[in-house]
């Protein structure tokens, strides 16, 4: 699909104002009548043309009635280069039939360089087209009269492209009989006239585009998706695109993606050299132009939208806007109607097409004299900061409805993800601009805190380590000593998460003495919990107990029932690790009493869940499927989704202990379809573990095998090493089964190597696999 055309029309023609008097059409209208060439003016068909099958059958059965019809075609909202021109003319050439005395081309120049062609121009090209020797007129009125009178009676198709507004094009309707197609930026509808808002092409469509203008162009189908969405799916730049690797003999896909890379150069480098109507940034400038000098105001407040990397709701916008959100919803309308932003029903969101944001900085330059206070440069600046602090809230609302439970934990996820790339984008603003602007101090220094819940379900580790380091960094600046603590214990919960055992205790040692220096014995407490976790990683149990052990006198002391709790939960675990069940089950106990004690619903069922693991080692099956169950019920009760989670995989590992692998399995795939529900991806790998191995107990090889190779994809993408080692020694030990011993053993020593690294007990079980393996110890 190609855009609109951009050419200039000739000069217009002065209207003069007339009495009522009668006007005679009967004008002298010599012989002889024009060729019929000149009532023939639609171009070639384009032999690429692609999709936009709907649109097509629309706008042909709209215009192709007896009576004739009007028709307006708008890109939906409107936008250049969205490839109106390219289906009017494809749907006119359908529709010679219905009207063969003409096919009558009109462009408008509504927007494009030069004025806009004026009605009484427009309607001189009209009669020209049968009267080449018509004299120049400058009596609207009269040119009225003779345009209707010239098109009474016949069936002519009349083409009114690249219209400015409704007032442009009122008096060209031509009579009944005659059919009219109207193409604009901006919203136009004249009487009796059926608008088709046209939208950008489907991502499908836009590759086979792409692939018939390029077609001895080689690449994967990947690389045609990319450059189709660098291209932000626009016929115009998809043309322009698929042009230039037909043409340039020296460019490769790849190399021509690394040239649109940067979003700020993409729309000046998709251009075809030679042709004004193919260069994306001209082309949809023109709308912007026209913007600064009809409404310099609105043109500035669009300006400011570009601050969002993606779509947003009104709320956002009136934010950035520092305007109510009942003040915000006509300025989006006007912005609309001129074709200047997307707007998704559905979703209620808007958006900038990605070429049309790289511009807006230089929205003025053609006409600094219009650009409002405070000008461009400090008017964005000061959008980017509202833009940082209206996400920083959205994050701590998404979070806090996280925490209300149930149905909330769901809302709480769902409305960050919506938001997700806007509440990135305002990270990276902040921690880039942090030691020079306020506002970006401020966000960053506390983003971290405002979503720290569901940041630990969405945001890999590794980039939340990045917001950490950086508001670690602030807060120690700003002499925020607690808020610093209270980062560095994140940073080690986050490094622990990734297998870092030995960074993650390096941090809570840091936490540990800034919450003894400045005498927060609660935050001690916790940081001491954290450190016996990270020994408990290292199987270093009777090193973490100690740590508990300090951690519960603290509690105890200050009367922390939470921290008691929680020292006296981990203790169970520790002990349960050292083969001491029974003791375990005693410190599980005395949790749960706390728990039930204080209301803590999610501590009790932990609890719950904690005494059903123990049970099972002891080989109580039923009475460990019972506690699990207890503990499962609570979950659902207060909705969390990940300890419902969990239940239902301590309830398959029951089952499975009982033998009722099938009916392991059916709590295992429950457990997965929660884990992918919230996004858990942690939790999603450990159960496409669980259901490898309870296939593998089945004999069911192949899917084991299917399965742990799932759960290792996502252990290494999301750099959980502990995990990956372990689902490396799966895979080794079911690859041994089908006798393939040499990848058994490649597989055995990546999970040892691993084990080593991260320091994990179950390096010296690697090692005797290994032995096996080899035949350098007796087959077990």
């Amino acid at each position: 699909m190609t855009g609109e055309t951009t050419a200039s029309g000739p000069g217009s023609v002065a209207a003069q104002t007339v009495s009522d008097s009668t006007i005679t059409t009967n004008v002298n209208l010599p012989p002889p009548p024009a060729p019929p060439s000149a009532r023939r003016q639609l171009p070639g068909d384009l032999p690429e043309f692609t999709g936009r099958a709907a649109e097509l059958l629309a706008l042909t059965t709209a215009l192709d009635r007896d009576s004739g019809a009007t028709v307006a075609i708008t890109a939906l909202r409107g936008m250049g280069g969205v490839g109106k021109t390219t289906l009017a003319q494809h749907a006119a050439r359908r529709l010679t039939h219905r009207y063969p005395d003409a096919q009558i081309v009109v462009d408008l120049n509504g927007h494009g360089v030069g004025a806009p062609t004026t009605p009484i121009d427009a309607m001189q090209r009209v009669i020209r087209a049968f009267t080449p020797t018509l004299p120049p007129l400058d009596d609207v009125t009269q040119a009225r009269a003779i345009y209707r009178d010239t098109l009474n009676g016949k069936r002519v198709l009349i083409l009114l492209d690249n219209a400015a507004d409704t007032d442009q094009i009122r008096d060209l309707i031509p009579p009944p009989c005659c059919g009219a197609l109207i193409t604009a930026r901006e919203l136009v509808q004249p009487p009796g006239c059926t608008v088709l808002r046209l939208d950008l092409l489907p991502l499908d469509e836009s590759v086979a585009l792409l692939r018939a203008l390029a077609p001895a162009t080689a690449g994967e189908d990947t690389d045609w998706r990319r450059l189709a969405d660098r291209c932000g799916l626009l016929p115009l730049a998809l043309r322009v695109a698929g042009s230039v690797l037909a043409t340039a003999e020296d460019l490769t896909l790849p190399g021509y993606l690394a040239e649109l890379a940067d979003e700020a150069t993409r729309p000046h480098r998709l251009t075809v050299d030679g042709d004004a109507s193919a260069n994306v940034a001209a082309v949809l400038s023109h709308s912007l132009r026209r913007l600064v000098a009809q409404a310099p105001a609105l043109a500035a407040r669009w300006q400011i939208l570009s601050v969002f990397p993606a779509d947003f709701d009104r709320a956002a916008a009136a934010a950035v806007w520092e305007e109510s959100t009942d003040n915000a919803a006509p300025i989006l309308r006007g912005l609309l109607a001129r074709s200047l932003l997307f707007y998704d029903k559905a979703r209620d969101r808007y958006h900038l097409h990605d070429l049309m944001r790289p511009l807006a900085r230089s929205l003025f330059e053609h006409d600094p004299d219009k650009d409002p206070t405070p000008g461009t440069t400090d008017r964005i600046t000061a959008a980017a900061g509202r833009f940082a602090m209206h996400f920083l809230g959205v994050l701590n609302e998404a979070n806090k409805l996280y925490m209300r439970g149930h149905s909330e934990v769901v809302a709480g996820l769902s409305r960050y993800d919506t938001e997700a790339r806007n509440i990135a984008s305002a990270a990276a603003w902040a921690i880039t601009l942090r030691e020079s602007d306020p506002t970006a101090q401020h966000v960053a220094v506390w983003l971290p805190n405002a979503g720290v819940y569901v940041l630990n379900l969405r945001l890999p580790q590794r980039e939340l380590i990045v917001w950490l380091t950086a508001a670690t960094t602030i807060a120690r600046r700003m002499g925020k000593l607690n808020l610093a603590a209270n980062h560095l214990s994140n940073l080690g919960n986050a490094h622990a998460d990734l297998g870092e055992i030995r960074h993650a205790i390096g941090f809570y040692q840091q936490a540990l003495v800034i919450s003894r220096e400045i005498g927060d014995r609660r935050n001690e407490g916790a940081h001491l919990g954290n450190l016996g976790n990270a020994h408990a990683a290292l199987g270093e149990t009777r090193r973490a107990i100690d740590f508990y052990q300090q951690s519960l006198a603290i509690a105890r002391e200050i009367g922390d029932k939470n921290g008691e709790e929680t020292s006296l939960g981990n203790l169970g675990n520790r002990y349960a690790e050292l083969g001491e069940t029974r003791r375990a089950i005693d410190f599980h106990q005395q949790a749960l009493a706390i728990a039930q004690e204080i209301g803590n619903r999610l501590g009790e069922g932990n609890h719950l869940g904690n005494l059903g693991n123990r049970y099972a080692e002891l080989g109580e099956t039923r009475r460990a499927i019972d506690f699990n169950q207890q503990a499962l019920d609570i979950s659902r009760e207060i909705g969390d989704r990940r300890g419902e989670g969990q239940d239902l995989g301590n309830l398959g590992n029951a089952h499975a202990a009982l033998g009722e692998t099938r009916r392991a399995i059916g709590f295992y795939q429950q457990a997965l379809t929660i884990a992918q529900e919230i996004g858990d991806r942690y939790g999603e790998g450990n159960r496409l573990g669980n259901l490898g191995r309870a296939h593998a107990a089945l004999g069911e090889t192949r899917l084991a095998i299917d399965f742990h190779q799932q759960a290792l994809a996502i252990a290494q993408e999301i750099g959980d090493r502990r995990s990956e080692g372990n689902h490396l020694y799966n895979l080794g030990d079911e690859r041994a089964k089908q006798g393939d011993v040499h990848t058994a053993i490649a597989l055995t020593e990546q999970a040892l190597a691993i084990f080593v690294a991260i320091e994990s007990p179950k390096a010296d079980q690697a090692r005797q696999q290994l032995a096996r393996l080899r035949g350098d110890a007796p087959q077990g």
